[in-house]
């Protein structure tokens, strides 16, 4: 998937290696715009506790740990491509947000907090959200939390080829997907 036009108003895409500094420091503007500063604190000390706040300085992503700004490099690729998330929601208001590889870099046991954000964030901002993974710990959350959430406004595509190696599409609504996984089958 090429995607070379990343600024489009509304429409934002994270790919595998995710977000520059200066790709999150522009998806941070609307997180500003609208004021959601202390929610997005929030996301991200729930995801590092020893972390209080995030601020652009110097032009610089930025996170205060042990009262010390420090650039989010030295926190590692799962906080960059975390804050890169929430705050693309907030950039793709009334648009879509297409992630790649999801779980790059985030650990499992964020996962299920990761699917409750973008699940709720992305209805506030009336956000469709379109991302791929392989990791079946991510599919796994992505139904534990849309069944927690009540979110049935969610479905799950799986590429497959065919016996004449055509490329096909399934398609499985939430019902479908809670059956697959209530049955244990392979959902990847």
């Amino acid at each position: 998937f090429n995607f070379s036009h990343r600024y489009i108003n509304n429409v934002k895409y994270i790919d595998s290696f995710g977000f520059t500094n200066d790709e999150v420091v522009y998806v941070f503007n609307s997180v500003q715009k609208l004021d959601e500063e202390q929610s997005l604190n929030k996301n991200i000390n729930e995801f590092d506790s020893s972390i209080q706040n995030f601020k652009v300085i110097d032009g610089k992503p930025q996170c205060k740990s042990n009262g010390v700004y420090r650039e989010i490099t030295e926190f590692g690729d799962g906080l960059r491509s975390y804050i890169s998330i929430i705050c693309s929601l907030y950039a793709c208001q009334n648009g879509y947000l297409f992630i790649d590889e999801i779980d790059n870099g985030i650990y499992y046991e964020h996962f299920d907090r990761l699917w409750e954000i973008i699940l709720t964030l992305s209805k506030e901002m009336n956000c469709q959200v379109f991302a791929t993974t392989h990791s079946k710990e991510m599919l796994e959350s992505f139904a534990r939390v849309a069944k927690k959430l009540e979110e049935q406004d969610v479905s799950y595509t799986t590429l497959v080829r065919n016996k004449s190696n055509e490329l096909k599409a399934i398609t499985r609504d939430y019902e479908m997907l809670m059956d697959s996984m209530e049955d244990g089958r392979e959902v990847r």
